[in-house]
């Protein structure tokens, strides 16, 4: 059986060892137009700070592919998919390349809002980018160095788009991060803890605008800077786009594959043609995208099932999780992390969120419940609670285990009784000033003792 992915992303590289895993015997292939062997993209923004260089991105090297037994082509640039003949269509090639079974890896592309004039800055390489691959890192890098460039603007307050601010501003440009939601990190994290990342990273020196609409890019030659809904306009000699992603579709569209937003496909991860699957970030599954490598890590598991054959798991969707280091602080996000009125009008009754906000350290540690189950967490500057929040996941956990883990604590008025819960509050007890007073009999805040 020969597999053909097409795609080199992290989502046709698990694929393909998954495959291997399972099967010693099918001939596997894999085509990229990339110039790379599988690299990560998470540190792509250490390479225009020069803190990386490209040797240190690459996850599986050529001698990997060839011990797998698995045939990498590079720089090759898939043109059309036949499926009524089996075959592809490569650029620059008459010949064709034949498959038993085909998996579309095809990744996604940089979204740009519609913001005037981006695209063709973008497309004219006049002063505005977008990051996807090793090849924009050094077209990023050349253009900051031939145009001696001081100002830079990173459209985009996620996590590639802050961790690019801050290698760029480490590259010694003034950096300013404009977003659109009113809050950094908008998909991790909730306005508290957003409010507590802002503030680190301008103690860093990058200036942060948020609830910011970009609506036009300025410039003649090259890029100068943008102008905001309302009309304020921030100077740049550099602009970055990282406003999330689009599925790449455009293959499995022009081969009549069904589409939407992503390439429609089932929960064995198979297209609606016989024999084509695929499987990462430009699928759709259920009305929806993911476009984290979680959820291409565990859909390269059961896609190399089902192209063997042995379609025994469903998938199910997954849960989106973050861990990783923004700005050399340690955050982890998963789940549900901030119930907002539409959930708690569709899933009324049974939440509970216990909170612990350590402002002066920079700490913060959020568990959402419903009916005593954790659906989610934030994990912001203090690690010790992951490996707890990722095996307890969707299961009944017990509060007091969790006020512990957290080490939360409730104090008790020796006057009145009035209880302070550190769990429902927005201040720890201990950072309360000293002229605190207990609001119900107005006692002093040393007559409050920690309950056992």
């Amino acid at each position: 059986m020969k597999i053909v992915i097409i795609g080199n992303n992290v989502a046709g590289t698990f694929t393909a060892q998954n495959i291997r895993l399972l099967n010693e015997a099918a001939e596997i292939e894999i085509f990229t137009q990339e110039k790379y062997p599988y690299y990560t993209r998470v540190r792509l923004p250490e390479l225009i700070s020069e803190k990386v260089i490209i040797d240190d991105l690459i996850v599986f090297n050529e001698e990997w592919y060839k011990n797998k037994q698995i045939k990498l082509n590079l720089n090759k640039t898939v043109r059309r998919i036949n499926p009524k003949t089996k075959t592809l269509e490569l650029e620059g090639t008459d010949s064709l390349i034949s498959y038993d079974k085909l998996v579309l890896a095809l990744g996604s592309t940089p979204n740009i809002p519609p913001i005037k004039n981006a695209v063709k800055f973008r497309d004219e390489h006049k002063g505005l980018f977008t990051l996807r691959s090793i090849d924009d890192c050094l077209e990023i890098k050349d253009f900051i160095r031939k145009e001696k460039a001081k100002n830079a603007i990173v459209i985009g307050g996620g996590l590639l788009g802050l961790e690019l601010a801050n290698q760029i501003n480490n590259s010694g440009l003034d950096t300013t991060v404009v977003e659109f939601f009113p809050r950094l990190l908008p998909r991790q994290l909730d306005m508290e803890c957003g409010a507590m990342l802002r503030e680190e990273i301008e103690n860093k020196g990058i200036k942060v605008v948020l609830d910011a609409a970009t609506e036009e890019i300025l410039g003649n030659g090259s890029v100068t800077g943008i102008t905001l809904k309302g009309g304020e306009v921030i100077d740049a000699d550099i602009i970055l786009i990282q406003a999330g992603i689009r599925p790449t579709i455009n293959l499995a569209k022009d081969a009549n594959l069904d589409t939407n937003k992503g390439i429609v496909v089932n929960a064995y991860l198979e297209t609606s043609e016989k024999d084509i699957f695929a499987v990462g970030d430009c699928i759709e599954y259920n009305n929806q995208i993911w476009g984290i490598i979680p959820a291409c890590m565990e859909q390269s598991k059961i896609v190399a099932a089902s192209v063997l054959g042995l379609k025994k798991v469903e998938y199910l969707g997954t849960i989106p999780k973050n861990t990783l280091k923004i700005m050399g602080l340690d955050l982890t996000s998963i789940g549900m992390i901030d119930p907002s009125k539409d959930t708690l009008e569709q899933a009324p009754g049974g939440w509970d969120i216990l909170k612990k906000a350590d402002k002066k350290n920079c700490c913060y540690q959020k568990l959402v419940l419903k009916d005593n189950k954790l659906k989610g967490a934030i994990l912001f500057g203090d690690t010790k609670a992951i490996s707890y929040v990722n095996n307890k996941m969707e299961q009944d956990v017990d509060k007091n285990e969790l006020r512990k883990l957290l080490e939360l604590y409730i104090y008790k008025c020796q006057n009145c009784g009035k209880e302070y819960d550190e769990a429902m509050m927005e201040i720890l007890f201990k950072d309360l000033p000293e002229n605190f007073k207990c609001p119900n009999c107005n006692g002093p805040k040393k007559d409050f003792k920690q309950k056992e």
